[in-house]
């Protein structure tokens, strides 16, 4: 039985799938939910190349987009009776996996629920897995949603 759930999202249709699911799996456990976007800013970094003002303006954009992000999440889970609290995770030159591992330590969640999805060879060894990073990280269990193959 979980207790605390955490379900790591962004904007896609995978993570769609997965805040779905992480709703219903807190329904049905009775379980807290919390919903958290991570902002990779070391993405930001290369993105900006030592712009300033981009920088700054890209970052501001990020969190922004964010924060909709989970307004929008949180809408979806109280339409479906489930409360859910949010965490918009920032971290300064840190990447999201790193930010939802330190999230669901510090969150004591039980469960941590993301999408995956579905890269394969080359685009995987270039954009990397979070999802599978985040087995490798977490000490609790996790769900990983499958979406479909790009």
């Amino acid at each position: 039985m979980y207790r605390h759930i955490l379900v790591a999202i962004d904007d896609s249709e995978t993570s769609h799938k997965a805040l779905q699911e992480a709703i219903t799996l807190a329904k049905v456990h009775g379980a807290s939910l919390d919903i958290a976007h991570a902002i990779d800013e070391h993405l930001v970094h290369v993105f900006t190349a030592g712009d300033s003002a981009g920088t700054h303006e890209l970052k501001h954009v990020l969190v922004s987009g964010g924060e909709e992000v989970l307004v929008r999440a949180v809408a979806q889970a109280e339409t479906a009776g489930v409360g859910a609290t949010t965490r918009l995770l920032r971290g300064h030159g840190q990447h999201a996996d790193d930010l939802i591992a330190a999230a669901v330590e510090d969150s004591r969640a039980d469960l941590l629920v993301v999408g995956s999805h579905g890269r394969r060879g080359v685009r995987r060894l270039l954009i990397g897995s979070v999802a599978e990073n985040l087995v490798r990280k977490v000490g609790v269990s996790v769900l990983i949603v499958r979406g479909l193959a790009d």
